[in-house]
């Protein structure tokens, strides 16, 4: 009677063992939860024709990803955790003792682990000083924008080794940029002079009323006045975090978001889809003026109120600012809107606009160097320029980079270790001087 029971233990076991893989058969590969990019299946001949060599280990990661139940798995592991041991099982996430939920990746950011060099911040500043002379050599007025972190604003919800370091990338960079005047829009100090609470407990972003704030403090420091976050909202119990969905991929709990009751009236002129389209273009009868707005994931609930205020508006998530775009849309305002953990995508991701001409007098304190060009023709919004771009030495002299070609001087867009720069197509590239200076 023993060896059946063992049999039958044993059957059942092996039988647990293949509904992972039967069910993936059946049921087709899990789903990627939250921000996560599914593995294609494996291919036993690659693109080439050729055998691939890394079957095998597309197959481990195609399996490993998308095993039948895998979701369910997930969740139940990392609600066990949260319950039995208040912590997360998932290192992209942190939970607060107050069961508040933070990203992660982002403590090395507050904690100083990740600042940037001051050659670096001093380039991001530049970048931005550069993009505000463009916008406004086109008659727009140009404003720049950070939206702080869970961290810096409610480290009290934070788990107890978090620490927020004095000194941080947004500080050290709003100091460079009131150095180089470029309209900076301080929401740090919008947000912490309210009482109340502005971000979800489990997302990373502002609800409704939060991005309110930020629309009528960007606004203010265009001149515009207006009262989004007077309201009134409405709560709606109807949203997903983003990290309670990292951390449960197939939980079903609600965060209230805010409804603005009076309404917005502006309409889509884009093919609208959701908040995380690529680009999005508003009109409205009852707005006035144009806007070009550069946004991340924090502008999916703030772009409403902005499209409410202008006749016109524009909307981009490109990392790589077109700030040449100002002329298309016929813009009065540019914004650029950029999340406190990745400031460095100023230095990653060089915006796109025609380089400012120089006068040769300031070659005269700048140090001529060595650099590697490449010259490339840019997309066709772009028509009539050609893109430059070029290595800097390592222990290159601080200060502003300098491209002399066919007598005339431009000023480039900088970067730790090197540039890039928007030229006049029938420039002479391969003559180019570069130089770094004050």
């Amino acid at each position: 009677m023993k060896k059946f029971w063992y049999g039958l233990f044993i059957g059942l076991f092996f039988l647990a063992c293949l509904i992972p893989s039967v069910g993936m058969l059946i049921k087709g590969p899990a789903p990627a939860a939250a921000n996560e990019i599914p593995n294609p299946k494996p291919r036993l001949v690659g693109f080439d024709g050729k055998f691939d060599p890394d079957v095998l280990s597309d197959l481990q990661s195609y399996m490993s990803t998308g095993f039948f139940g895998r979701l369910e798995a997930v969740t139940a592991w990392d609600a066990l955790t949260a319950k039995v041991f208040h912590t997360s099982a998932d290192p992209d996430v942190l939970i607060g003792p107050d069961g508040w939920l933070f990203y992660g990746a982002a403590v090395n950011d507050i904690s100083g682990a990740n600042q940037m060099t001051d050659r670096q911040i001093w380039c991001a500043a530049r970048s931005l000083a550069l993009m505000q002379e463009y916008a406004e050599s086109q008659g727009a007025r140009f404003l720049f924008t950070v939206p702080c972190g869970k961290y810096t604003l409610y480290p009290e919800h934070a788990p107890a080794y978090v620490t927020v370091a004095e000194g941080s990338n947004r500080e050290r960079l709003a100091a460079a940029l009131a150095e180089q005047g470029v309209n900076y829009v301080n929401l740090y100090d919008a947000f912490t002079a309210q009482d109340e609470e502005l971000y979800w407990q489990w997302d990373s972003h502002w609800h409704s009323r939060g991005a309110a704030l930020a629309a009528d403090t960007i606004l203010a420091a265009a001149g515009r006045q207006t009262d989004y976050f007077a309201g009134p909202f409405t709560p709606v119990l109807d949203h997903t975090g983003d990290l309670y969905e990292m951390l449960y991929p197939t939980g079903k709990a609600l965060e209230a978001d805010y409804s603005w009751d009076p309404g917005f009236t502006f309409s889509y002129v884009s093919d609208f889809h959701s908040a995380d389209d690529n680009t999005i273009e508003t009109e409205n009868e009852a707005g006035e003026g144009s806007l070009l707005m550069f946004r991340d994931s924090s502008g999916r609930s703030l772009y409403p109120y902005m499209a409410q205020s202008f006749s016109k508006a524009y909307f981009s998530r490109a990392n790589n600012y077109r700030i040449d775009y100002v002329n298309k849309q016929d813009a009065d305002l540019v914004v650029v809107e950029l999340a406190e953990r990745t400031l460095n995508y100023l230095l990653r991701y060089p915006a796109v606009f025609p380089a400012p001409e120089r006068d040769g007098a300031v070659l005269a304190g700048a140090e001529q160097v060595e650099s590697e060009l490449a010259a490339e023709e840019p997309d066709k919004t772009m028509e009539g320029y050609v893109k430059l771009t070029g290595t800097l030495p390592e222990k290159a002299v601080d200060g502003a980079v300098y491209v002399a070609v066919d007598g005339t001087v431009y000023e480039a867009i900088p970067g730790e270790g090197s540039f890039t720069a928007y030229l006049p197509g029938d420039a002479d590239t391969d003559g180019a001087q570069v130089y770094v200076g004050p």
